[in-house]
């Protein structure tokens, strides 16, 4: 007993090694043995051993020597971005736009595929599709593969629950795209990915505390706690325009009253870009539609600070990406809400791209949690 409690301990040791080693070149390439083995605090033949099995597993390589490097000809090593690939897809109403990308989060090939319904058979069909062309086109295939999707989904089963696509509803998503895929697949709330796509290259990189509110036809939330996404126990947290059966939210806001109501219906705003645009040239009637939409904006990122004190929105969706006229009467009427310090108010800085980078960032974080362990076991 006592020789295989031995065994386990050094196997794990081994691997928190490798681990370390591997996550230090990835922060700090290009770096040397030496920097490495200083920087840790781990003796050079450990390190050394380290970057040999890092190496034969594929996982790192001999880069240039920086223009700057000074002292001997020392050996400079990075992470190899090709050592593995993930899959993140976005599935709409109108399209599933897809892409692969490397270990650095570039982009190695994009496909958006017109969708003509949300069935789950057309959906996997498609999938499928998009899968296949893109592993044509990166030469690589995927180690796992993350889907956004408008909905609740269940943490647990995976399963779509009050899917903005009616024809979702009870989708078992995850099950069935992996089978259909031959991939692992995660499935997420498409707001709550565009919120970790923020976190990590957008208006949220670095702030612990925010919330990304897509508004469109209604307003759904994606909230980033402690530097980590809050989804919830049945993935619910963030439907902040979910309203219980037999109630109602408050209408009667100052700006909300007969007047737009009327020119909402019954004027030449066909869509909401045309109000958008309208309003860009200082038009009356579109402006106070405008002023409507940031005091309904605001109501709800109110609700949310309430609760949660982040320190930032950011917005995102069909009509929160008109940040130009929305951010700013954004900011004065939740100013007026809120009793303390109000949280910075920010226009997206991924736009469309939001849920994309949040899909391939999740992907990345699911793939490095066991690439050094298995790439290392398998090249032995």
């Amino acid at each position: 007993m006592t020789g295989m409690t031995g065994a386990v301990t050094g196997a794990h040791v081994r691997d928190t090694n490798l681990q370390a080693v591997y996550r230090a070149i990835r922060r700090r390439h290009p770096v040397t043995r030496a920097q490495l083995s200083r920087d840790l605090g781990m003796s050079k033949p450990t390190a050394n051993r380290a970057i040999d099995a890092l190496l034969a597993a594929g996982l790192v390589e001999e880069v240039p020597r920086p223009p700057d490097a000074a002292g001997y000809d020392a050996v400079y090593f990075g992470p190899r971005a090709r050592a593995a690939t993930v899959l993140a897809l976005d599935l709409g109403s109108r399209y599933l736009r897809g892409m692969i990308a490397d270990l650095d989060g570039e982009v190695l090939a994009r496909l958006d595929q017109p969708v003509a319904s949300n069935e789950p058979a057309h959906v996997l069909e498609v999938a499928l599709r998009v899968r296949d062309a893109l592993v044509d086109t990166a030469g690589s295939l995927p180690e796992v593969a993350t889907i956004g999707i408008g909905g609740v989904i269940d943490p647990r089963t995976g399963i779509v629950h009050d899917a903005n696509q009616h024809a979702l509803e009870g989708f078992a998503a995850r099950a069935e795209l992996t089978a259909a895929l031959a991939l692992p697949v995660i499935v997420e709330n498409d707001v709550n990915l565009a919120a970790v796509g923020e976190g990590w290259r957008g208006a949220g990189a670095d702030v612990r505390d925010f919330a990304f509110l897509s508004v469109g036809s209604g307003v759904g939330a994606g909230l980033v706690l402690g530097g980590g996404l809050h989804r919830g126990v049945n993935g619910a947290a963030g439907e902040i325009d979910q309203v219980p059966p037999g109630q109602r939210f408050r209408t009667d806001s100052p700006a909300a009253d007969a007047f737009l109501a009327h020119v909402w219906q019954h004027s030449e705003f066909a869509t909401c870009e045309d109000v958008m645009a309208a309003a860009r040239v200082r038009d009356d009637r579109a402006l106070r539609l405008v002023a409507w939409e940031a005091e309904r904006i605001a109501e709800h990122a109110a609700r949310i600070v309430s609760v949660v004190d982040v320190s930032l929105i950011v917005l995102g969706g069909g009509i929160g990406l008109n940040g130009d006229l929305l951010a700013e009467p954004v900011r004065t009427f939740l100013a007026a809400l809120s009793p303390y310090q109000p949280p910075a108010v920010e226009t997206s800085r991924l736009g469309e791209a939001a849920i994309l980078t949040g899909a391939v960032a999740t992907g990345l974080g699911a793939v490095l949690t066991n690439l050094v362990t298995a790439r290392v076991s398998a090249a032995h």
